[in-house]
């Protein structure tokens, strides 16, 4: 019985007798091939990935290093007894004012792609200079000559880096040896004591419930909030950060952005110089060694970019909270404060290696 085929129509030829008719057969979904298959569930498994880079990108700096925060705080509190007291959480807050209070003006000077390394030496020009203004005039003066101090200070950096157009890194480098120089042969090398009771007492006072030196710092966070978010000058730091030709270009004085950037800078190491002074009840000629480490870690930490043009000053307050945490948690489990500066070191080195990371993942590359 021949029977042709052609396409979907069948013919029966059968002697004299013939017929032609449609085949049709009933519909189902074909399987795909297994190299489709794979393919498509590749591209379903990437297009995750990749939701989850993006997430990271965008989000990745504000919720990664509260979540730290918050595991430090875990870790150190099933390590020691006394961390979760509320006189260690008090003792964290008095080591992180002048910390605090230095990483805001390193922020605005970060913020616009520079560096200050002198922040350190200003603590301690400004510690000795104010010790001894207090002795010859009083606390109201002695308060006035140290801020003028770290003023002073941060103008010649400013200028040395804008004018002299000197690399930020040498530049305050430079500051740093002649400032420590200065506090020395200002003090004889020799701490200036003798300062008011009143004065000192003031660092463990309190004011609605917190120490006085927390209340001054939560102040100046909310400043260099405001003149970074609402003010002028705050957007015209993150417009030289991000693109400085641009910035000149679109009529921004960059040269003085910057010199205010350092200056305020300076302001801000000049109020953590007059905390630390009281706490330690005297000028201090190697005051605020640390501090220059500690501030950028705090900044970067924070997820200031140190190429400058991206970051906020809340995200350098956890990171300030970060670097305190970790230094009282290590002093509790009496770990040396040697180790303590190569943990900060590579927390410093990982967070930089993160941020690169996520920028290159933003870009696409």
């Amino acid at each position: 019985m021949p029977v042709d085929a052609a396409d979907d129509k069948v013919c029966h030829h059968d002697g004299p007798k013939s017929w032609c008719g449609t085949l049709t057969l009933p519909e189902t979904e074909a399987e795909p091939a297994m190299p489709v298959r794979q393919a498509r569930d590749g591209v379903s498994s990437r297009g995750s990935r990749a939701v989850w880079v993006e997430f990271l990108v965008h989000y990745g700096r504000q919720i990664g290093l509260p979540l730290a925060v918050f595991g430090l705080i875990v870790i150190f509190g099933s390590s020691s007894d006394v961390f979760l007291s509320i006189q260690n959480f008090r003792n964290i807050g008095l080591q992180a004012a002048a910390l605090a209070a230095v990483s805001f003006g390193q922020t605005a000077v970060i913020l616009t792609a520079g560096l200050d390394l002198s922040v350190g030496a200003i603590v301690a020009l400004v510690s000795v200079c104010s010790a001894m203004a207090m002795l010859d005039f009083g606390i109201p003066a002695a308060m006035v000559v140290g801020l003028l101090a770290g003023l002073g200070v941060g103008l010649v950096n400013g200028l040395i880096v804008t004018k002299l157009k000197v690399f930020p890194f040498i530049a305050t480098l430079a500051m740093m040896s002649f400032a420590s120089g200065l506090a020395l042969n200002l003090s004889g090398g020799t701490p200036v004591t003798g300062l008011s009771v009143k004065f000192s007492d003031v660092a463990y006072e309190d004011f609605l419930g917190l120490p006085v030196p927390v209340v001054v710092s939560l102040v100046l966070l909310v400043i260099t909030f405001v003149i970074l978010r609402y003010m002028r000058w705050g957007r015209n730091i993150y417009a030289i950060g991000g693109n400085q030709e641009a910035a000149r270009l679109s009529g921004i004085k960059v040269d003085g952005v910057k010199v205010a950037a350092y200056m305020y800078c300076g302001f801000c190491s000049a109020v953590g110089a007059l905390i630390l002074t009281a706490r330690v009840a005297s000028g201090q000629p190697t005051l605020g060694t640390t501090l220059p480490l500690e501030s950028v870690a705090a900044v970067v930490l924070g997820g200031v970019s140190l190429f400058g043009g991206r970051g906020s000053v809340i995200g350098v307050a956890f990171g300030v909270a970060f670097v305190s945490i970790l230094s009282n948690g290590l002093n509790l489990l009496n770990v040396s404060s040697y180790t303590q500066m190569m943990v900060i070191g590579a927390a410093l080195a990982g967070a930089v290696a993160i941020d690169q990371v996520l920028v290159r993942r933003g870009s696409g590359e």
